[in-house]
């Protein structure tokens, strides 16, 4: 019987993409050593697929052309095992051959006139509803696992997500069909119900399809482990484009695999070659943002890929080493495992080295302390909800836009208030119910969680009820699953607002001309902490007009827009409105609720004002009754995750402070204050740094036990437990 027993313990891995080119002269010895240098427990590679690196039988899988009857992969399991790395094979079925093309066009995504769609020049996007993924796909499977003692087999995203255009082929139309009786759609049209319903088929079948992909694997070997490669919310357009649902992966895999690949897209404007280029970044924090949400939805194990390289377009330029450590360690931090994917073959041929000593102390360090990751868990009392059907049907053809931005706004805020939270869905909640995953939260925080259903509403109101506290923004619970307006929010009763049937912009219409508008402060209040000496708050993008319950206090309002320019015309012309945007209830089984009206998270976001960030973090806090796990005064570049280990608290301090993207060094940190409640299981007499094993000073205070970190460079762990 194969053990799959290695996948529940932390690991560190690799994966690599085995080019054509590296296949005429791979030196396997070296590479298996460059990997074990770098304390690499695991690492996967292309064994099938588009780029195949044994000598297949098979017609339709693509031999890589430089291979020579090498079985190059034969000799890498072998030598990995030698030295006990698990190995990956993973198989790409994304895409298919022209040979397979003209002999099977409809394995393939077609278009409107039913013309295979080309990829790149002798490959075609294959369909998930294909021949090749749901038959051939046999074949491949039977030979490889026939040959080579893989640990697990790992398929590519496209071997289950469909392209981001309508596929029109045979299947698709036929599938379409019988569930519907409707031709496919045109195209994106959210406010046609036909799209909508293509898009909840789309989902169902690409979860389908992994379920097929294990059946298929078990059926070949009922103990063989098996994975996919997916994305979640972090990167939307994927996502959304693909029809994946990353959760529904983890209930059927063994393990599963997500990527945080961008750091930032550098395109250059084609319509005028003497414009600079352009960059998009990504989320500094996106590897903490997966953890977080992998293993708050999920016990399957979760491995977090990263680039190795500048992404994108540059995939021979490595990453700046400083950010690369931190950047991984806070997949470790918070209780995943950290990959790197190496795009341009095994680590001998890269041409940019320069990365790797800081992946091999990361690795290092992880290896070397092991121990205080096994089993360890979340200490957060703090949860932010995320909603799939929010990203699909409320977000639409602006997902980041719509929702993602007002996700990360408040995970920003709550980062730089050293608040530890997880990130859970609405299908856990379901799951799990108010006595279960929720008994540990003191509040749920729900930012624009707009499509929400009875039953998830049910859910809350009994949280709510033994008394647990919500805090949400905009327009939470005022759309069905299906992204149908209703006439008031779902959770009216729980939030003392009652939706007026508009929603509009704070600042009014543009023709208006460019004008400014603020939240005015009506009287103090706990959610306003650091304010005083202010009347106003910075405020911009769209609110929700409500009407509220007499039993709520109301301590910010929406004030008259006004003009920027001229200056001297800059003043209110027009009474204020006075529409509500901070709404506070509190409850009587002792929870409490803020409902901010407008789209606060995506404006603290888009403008990371230290107000607007404060706003939520002190409304978190007023939310909880002040009841926290764990206490920091840091700088707000300082990323804190609280775990847990049966007789100590690890508390994970990633120093984020380093002036600029890319970062060439980390500014190091000194006197970092953590305080820990009395009301710990643990009486903690004892602390330590895990860098050197150390002992710390240990005082016990009004606040709870302290302890001071001296100095921190870029990752470490502070130890509390009893001697």
């Amino acid at each position: 019987m194969r053990s799959n027993d290695w996948l529940r313990h932390r690991n560190r891995g690799f994966h690599v993409t085995i080019r054509d080119v590296d296949c005429r002269d791979f030196d396997v010895p070296r590479f298996i050593g460059d990997l074990a240098s770098m304390h690499a427990t695991f690492f996967s590679f292309f064994v099938g697929g588009y780029v195949t690196t044994y000598p297949t039988a098979l017609v339709y899988q693509r031999q890589s052309p430089y291979l020579g009857g090498r079985d190059l992969a034969g000799e890498i399991v072998e030598a990995a095992h030698a030295v006990d790395i698990k190995v990956l094979g993973m198989i790409d079925l994304g895409q298919v051959t022209e040979e397979a093309a003209h002999d099977h066009p409809d394995w393939c995504t077609q278009d409107a006139e039913g013309r295979p769609v080309a990829r790149v020049p002798g490959l075609y996007a294959s369909c998930p509803m294909g021949g090749y993924q749901r038959d051939y796909v046999r074949e491949i499977l039977a030979e490889i696992l026939g040959r080579y003692d893989l640990d697990t087999v790992k398929f590519g995203g496209g071997s289950f997500g469909f392209s981001r255009s309508v596929c029109y082929c045979p299947n698709c139309r036929r599938s379409f069909y019988d569930l519907t009786g409707y031709d496919l759609p045109s195209g994106p049209d959210w406010a046609d119900p036909l799209w909508r319903t293509y898009t909840g088929w789309r989902l169902d079948q690409a979860r389908r399809r992994v379920v097929e992909l294990g059946d298929i694997v078990h059926s070949i070997d009922p103990n063989r482990a098996f994975m996919g490669n997916s994305v979640c919310f972090g990167d939307p357009h994927w996502t959304v484009g693909a029809a994946i649902d990353v959760e529904s992966q983890a209930e059927v895999a063994d393990a599963v695999q997500v990527e945080i690949q961008t750091r930032a897209r550098y395109e250059e404007v084609a319509s005028d070659i003497r414009t600079a280029g352009r960059a998009s970044w990504q989320y500094l924090s996106w590897p903490a943002e997966t953890a977080r949400f992998m293993t708050g939805v999920s016990d399957t194990p979760t491995w977090v890929v990263a680039s190795y390289f500048l992404a994108w377009p540059w995939r021979r330029s490595a990453m700046a080493p400083a950010e690369q450590k931190v950047y991984l360690a806070q997949v470790a931090a918070n209780g995943a495992d950290p990959m790197v994917n190496l795009s341009g073959g095994p680590p001998a041929v890269h041409e940019d080295p320069r990365g790797f000593d800081a992946i091999r102390d990361l690795y290092g360090f992880l290896a070397t302390h092991q121990a205080y990751y096994e089993g360890d868990a979340s200490g957060a009392n703090v949860a932010i909800v995320y909603s799939m059907e929010t990203l699909f049907f409320y977000g639409q053809d602006d997902p980041d836009g719509r929702y993602v931005r007002e996700i990360r706004g408040i995970e920003q805020a709550l980062h730089e208030a050293h608040i530890p939270f997880d990130i859970v869905s609405t299908r856990t909640l379901l799951q799990k119910g108010p006595d279960g995953v929720l008994a540990r939260y003191r509040v749920l925080v729900l930012p624009s969680l707009a499509c929400m259903s009875e039953d998830e509403a049910s859910v809350l109101r009994s949280y709510v009820a033994g008394g647990g506290s919500l805090v949400v923004t905009f327009e939470t619970s005022l759309y069905d699953s299906a992204g149908v307006r209703r006439e008031d929010f779902l959770l009216a009763d729980c939030l003392g607002t009652h939706y007026r049937g508009e929603t509009r912009s704070s600042m009014a219409s543009p023709e208006e001309g460019y004008k400014q508008v603020y939240m005015s402060i009506e009287h103090p209040h706990p959610i306003l902490v650091g304010t005083t000496g202010a009347a106003v708050l910075p405020m911009g993008g769209p609110v929700a007009v409500v009407d509220v319950a007499p039993d709520v206090d109301v301590p910010l309002r929406l004030s008259a827009p006004f003009v920027v320019f001229p200056e001297g015309f800059s003043y209110p012309t027009i009474p204020a409105g006075g529409e509500p945007l901070a709404i506070v209830k509190e409850h009587r089984g002792g929870g409490r609720s803020v409902h901010f009206t407008g789209a606060l998270g995506a404006l603290s976001w888009t403008v990371p004002y230290p107000d607007l960030r404060d706003l939520i973090s002190n409304a978190v806090r007023w939310a909880a009754c002040d009841v926290l796990p764990l206490r920091v005064d840091g700088p707000a570049s300082l990323q804190v995750s609280l775990r847990t280990q049966p007789g100590r608290y690890l508390v994970h301090l990633i120093n984020l402070t380093g002036g600029e993207r890319f970062y060439r060094e980390l500014v190091p940190l000194h006197d970092v204050m953590v305080t820990l409640p009395l009301e710990t299981e643990v009486d903690i007499d004892r602390a330590f740094l895990l860098s050197d094993g150390c002992a710390l000073p240990v005082t016990r205070g009004a606040a709870g036990w302290q302890v001071t970190v001296p100095w921190l460079v870029d990752y470490d762990v502070l130890v509390l437990t009893k001697a």
